[in-house]
């Protein structure tokens, strides 16, 4: 008897076509192919990337005000002396945190230091 194999036709969700599944990406976790064709899901990732990019150039609003662009000098000023204040604290925690770590490993002078051989 001669092995006959069967080939099983998906329609993609986006064209309508009915292709078989080596025209389809595989789902690693399931394993099963995809809703859209190859050739569907890179036009629609194309355009999605294409117009995520735009979006994000243009249309993105800065929730915090921008120092550059403020126009008040006190409020900049206000502005400019927060970023320091806020650098410093940062840079002290993290000394702080190197001291810290540095005395935890550091051996104490009147312990022996045990060699294993």
């Amino acid at each position: 008897m001669k092995n006959s194999e069967v080939q099983t036709l998906f329609v993609c969700g986006c064209c309508k076509r009915s292709l078989p599944a080596s025209a389809f990406y595989i789902n690693k976790k399931t394993g099963l192919p995809g809703n859209y064709c190859k050739e569907c899901r890179k036009t629609v990732s194309r355009n999605h990337r294409k117009n995520e990019k735009r979006s994000l150039a243009y249309d993105r609003e800065s929730n915090y005000p921008v120092i550059t662009s403020t126009e008040d000098p006190t409020l900049r000023r206000e502005l400019i002396l927060h970023a320091l204040e806020t650098v410093a604290a940062s840079i002290e925690r993290k000394r702080r945190k190197v001291r810290e770590s540095e005395f935890e490993y550091e051996p104490d002078a009147e312990s022996p230091v045990r060699l294993s051989l």
